[in-house]
């Protein structure tokens, strides 16, 4: 057995609601993903139901996401919280756009900034984003002059190791994760990317994982499963073996928000 995985056995250790990402319904337009949650119920094997009382708009939707369809999910679903992650489709031609750009898509941000608003969003998280773009510091710096534009916090994701032991993307080693935990910008943890670079490296540094999730500038928590060379978003099925971060899910910032983004199962009539 890999050293970096401990057993653990129950249910998921940690009182707070998961809610489900709409990325994990890949390859639908919004308004198919958003419909799809709400009528068949999403589940995973070890995490159980997931509730729809909040739901994350994503890059993996197709289509346009524009203020008029914000609008329209305000008027027609106000029961719940919408929020939107990374390089949502917001333009006619889609682009990604990560912090790392902050200094040239000012103008992409202002208008992600305005859907926020229309959402009535309470927080925006986004990638770190390329490697040789800026520094660290820059982006831990960008995502505070982002949250300064937006009104609300903003966090940054961090990222993972790419194939031999590459470091492509900004914050994805555990000395970058540790930095970005001392600099007291929010930021959104993916236990995913942290499966990944613990893989890559053996290692899994537990206290500062511990520190992650419990920090009150820990915004959102992700969850999903890979095999440890890649983002699989893979749902989490196996009780026979759970993955090493699961009994620290105890020790979350309660006022976190968790999302599974574990691929959901989509009918053939719409795959």
């Amino acid at each position: 057995m890999n050293t970096i995985y401990k057993a653990d056995s129950g249910c998921v250790p940690s009182t707070q609601e998961i809610h489900i990402s709409l990325g994990a319904y890949g390859r639908l337009t919004h308004q198919q993903a958003i419909q799809l949650a709400l009528d068949v119920t999403p589940r995973e094997p070890l995490l159980g139901y997931l509730s729809t009382k909040r739901l994350q708009i994503c890059p993996q939707n197709l289509g346009q996401f524009t203020p008029e369809l914000a609008l329209q999910l305000k008027a027609e679903l106000s029961h719940i919280e919408f929020r939107c992650h990374a390089n949502v489709h917001i333009e006619r031609q889609h682009k990604i756009v990560d912090i790392a750009d902050w200094p040239h898509e000012k103008d992409w941000f202002k208008q992600m900034a305005h859907l926020s608003h229309v959402l009535d969003a309470p927080v925006y998280t986004a990638h770190a984003g390329k490697r040789g773009t800026c520094s660290v510091a820059d982006v831990l710096q960008f995502t505070q002059e982002i949250e300064d534009l937006f009104g609300i916090p903003v966090g940054v994701e961090g990222h993972y190791p790419t194939p031999n032991g590459k470091h492509h993307w900004l914050i994805s080693t555990w000395q970058e994760y540790q930095q970005l935990l001392e600099s007291g910008v929010n930021y959104a943890l993916d236990l995913s990317h942290l499966n990944i670079l613990a893989v890559q490296t053996n290692h899994v540094e537990w206290s500062l994982v511990h520190e992650l999730l419990s920090s009150p500038h820990c915004l959102e928590i992700h969850l999903s499963d890979n095999h440890g060379y890649g983002d699989q978003h893979l749902p989490l099925s196996n009780p026979h073996a759970l993955p090493w971060w699961w009994s620290l899910l105890s020790s979350t910032n309660p006022n976190a928000t968790i999302f599974s983004e574990g691929r959901q199962r989509v009918p053939i009539a719409l795959a």
